[in-house]
């Protein structure tokens, strides 16, 4: 599947989640590894995200810290 495809149908690889958190490639694959992270497809050798699972995951698991003054 192009890259470009996978783009128009709501998918984003590694690369682009890691880039969308903040975080390395390596994390994103660690926590795949894990079962900590948020749900992915595989489609033959390849792994992808929707983009919608990454939203609901980010909703989930991210959470404001407020200063202390």
């Amino acid at each position: 599947m192009e890259e470009k495809q996978v783009q128009k149908k709501g998918f984003l690889t590694t690369k682009e989640v890691a880039a969308k958190l903040g975080l390395s490639p390596q994390t994103i694959r660690m926590w795949r590894w894990d079962g900590t992270g948020p749900r992915y497809y595989r489609f033959h050798r390849s792994i992808f995200y929707k983009t919608d699972d990454i939203e609901a995951w980010i909703r989930e698991n991210y959470q404001p810290v407020e200063p202390r003054n």
